[in-house]
């Protein structure tokens, strides 16, 4: 009995970084889609997140601190408060 409680206590081992992570900057979908397609044709960026560039930017101006992150030593480079956005209002 106590060996369960001690084993639902102690945080088990973290698994290895996956290199699919690291990869974000340069193939992930806010790069591609965003910074690719969107950024430059504000039709198509209103049609796809049912906001102009206006709005969104007002919406991030809101949120922004409270979704930032801290880069660390497991996550160097957190997912930026945009890109956290921009997945939120495509869900």
């Amino acid at each position: 009995m106590e060996n369960e409680l001690l084993t639902n206590i102690i945080p088990k081992k973290r698994k290895p970084f996956n290199s699919l992570f690291s990869t974000r900057n340069s193939e992930g979908f806010f790069k591609n889609l965003i910074g690719g397609h969107l950024i430059n044709d504000d039709e198509k960026f209103r049609e796809f997140f049912r906001l102009n560039r206006k709005q969104f930017n007002f919406i991030l101006s809101l949120v922004q601190e409270k979704m930032t992150k801290k880069p660390t030593l497991r996550v160097p480079e957190p997912i930026s408060p945009e890109e956290k956005l921009a997945l939120t209002l495509t869900v």
